[in-house]
């Protein structure tokens, strides 16, 4: 709040590709690694000006450790890194990133949850893989079933995919509940797709409809919040997405709309790739709604 009780005009976010990195890769690194990470997250600048020699005798670590941790980042070394950190940050806008507390009135609430949600898809487009994206698209296009997999909160994005890849007359289907999930993915036909999605990466029962697809020869999919977990090493192609949590948004709404912007962005692509017969499909669904409204 301005000193004229006017709303303080806030900077406009920017999709933050390194420290997008850093959050999705924070249960594969060590705690050496993990140093350097949250170095990196909070000194972005700094970071740029130092060698990797200054950076290691600054963190108190080694130098491997700061080229392993930019090599699990996707970087192949300090240098790259840097290299997009400048990028991103010859950019005339700068990082937003607020907590909300306990003292904080409503509308203050709402805006940082809102700048929060707007940047999570910003983030989500810094780190999402294209070719693995694309890779996505062909499998499910050739799928002879696509059928998703997700429990707790992850549960309503799994509806929303299959209610939208429904409509467009992909061969979809859905099991909402855990254990059925196993049963219905060990009688997967051939050439079958499993869509499982895991903001963690990390889930049981998940992995385990997983463990009963691959037995079955079908393709794993999975979109999550974190790369190198179980569920992303058990994946034939893991679309990650990112978003950060705070003290009272910890797997939040946050990573949901991630998700749900990746599963939006599958749909048109699928759409696309197939016009008429999701036309046709789209059409037909419409009807089948309108006999039922009042």
């Amino acid at each position: 709040m301005g000193a004229d009780g006017t709303m303080s005009q806030q900077p406009p976010l920017v999709p933050e590709g390194v420290q997008a990195r850093l959050r999705a890769a924070s249960y594969t690194l060590t705690e050496t690694e993990q140093r350097v990470a949250q170095f990196i997250d909070q000194y972005p600048e700094e970071t740029i000006h130092l060698s990797v020699q200054a950076l290691a005798q600054r963190i108190q670590v080694s130098e491997a450790t700061i080229v392993r941790c930019c090599r699990t980042l996707g970087y192949h070394g300090l240098r790259d890194l840097k290299l997009a950190l400048a990028a991103q940050h010859a950019q005339p806008l700068q990082r937003i990133h607020e907590d909300i507390l306990p003292e904080d009135e409503p509308g203050v609430v709402a805006r940082k949850v809102l700048q929060s949600d707007i940047q999570a898809i910003a983030d989500t487009l810094a780190v999402l893989d294209e070719q693995l994206f694309a890779r996505a698209v062909e499998m499910l296009l050739q799928a002879t079933r696509i059928e998703f997999y997700g429990i707790g909160s992850s549960l309503p994005i799994v509806l929303d995919a299959y209610y939208r890849f429904v409509r467009i007359g992909l061969p979809a289907t859905v099991v909402t509940d855990s254990a059925m999930q196993a049963v219905s993915a060990s009688r997967l036909p051939a050439g079958a797709v499993a869509f499982a999605i895991s903001h963690s990466g990390q889930t049981r029962d998940t992995l385990a409809a997983m463990h009963c697809a691959r037995q079955q020869g079908a393709t794993i999919i999975l979109l999550s919040s974190h790369f190198g977990t179980p569920l992303c090493e058990f994946a034939d192609i893991a679309l990650i997405t990112a978003a950060r949590e705070t003290a009272f948004r910890t797997a939040s709404m946050t990573s949901r709309i991630a998700h749900l912007s990746v599963i939006d962005a599958l749909y048109v692509a699928l759409a696309l790739h197939r016009p008429e017969a999701a036309l046709a499909a789209l059409e037909r669904s419409a009807e089948v709604m309108a006999e039922h409204s009042l």
